[in-house]
């Protein structure tokens, strides 16, 4: 113990300035951890909400994918369906084009796989079917005409069975 008492040592000042910067630091460091880990978990929870919003959007994606892979399907069996489809009804506007005035035609049966008609017809007379027979014999589209049967009624009209062989390009 001394007597003489000594003035209290003076800090230096460049360990105030160390400290303080020090202890502002620390400040500084403990604040920025809360803002960064609040910031992290909006990220994290934005990024959540993109990945299910994707995800959804690929399962509904994924699901539209199937729907037009299943129309997609469909429209090709039809396609297949309808290049194979065989329209009957241009035999009935050829016979109508190639009839005669004075023949008409009672019974009409077709056969579509053979591509034959076979038809039940009135003339008025001989002449007429004589006509008629060679209309059909010149046309193209007609393989083969052959005449069945052939008789006459009490009225002088002639009543007759005919088959027509067609090439299949008719029924296209």
């Amino acid at each position: 113990m001394e007597i003489i008492p000594k003035e209290a040592q003076k800090v230096p000042r460049w360990l105030d300035f160390l400290f303080y910067f020090s202890l502002g630091l620390l400040i500084f460091i403990f604040i920025a951890y809360f803002i960064i880990n609040h910031s992290l978990k909006t990220s994290q929870k934005t990024l959540d909400d993109l990945e299910s919003s994707l995800s959804k959007d690929v399962s509904e994606k994924s699901e539209l994918k199937k729907e037009i892979l299943t129309y997609q399907k469909k429209i090709k069996d039809f396609s297949v369906l309808l290049s194979v489809h065989l329209k009957a009804s241009n035999i009935f506007v050829f016979m109508e084009e190639q009839c005669h005035p004075k023949v008409w035609f009672n019974n009409f049966n077709l056969d579509t796989k053979e591509g034959k008609v076979f038809l039940l017809g009135e003339a008025q007379d001989f002449e007429s079917l004589g006509q008629q027979l060679i209309i059909l014999r010149n046309e193209k589209l007609i393989k083969n005409v052959e005449l069945a049967s052939v008789s006459m009624k009490k009225e002088g009209k002639i009543t007759f069975n005919l088959s027509l062989s067609f090439d299949p390009l008719i029924f296209k």
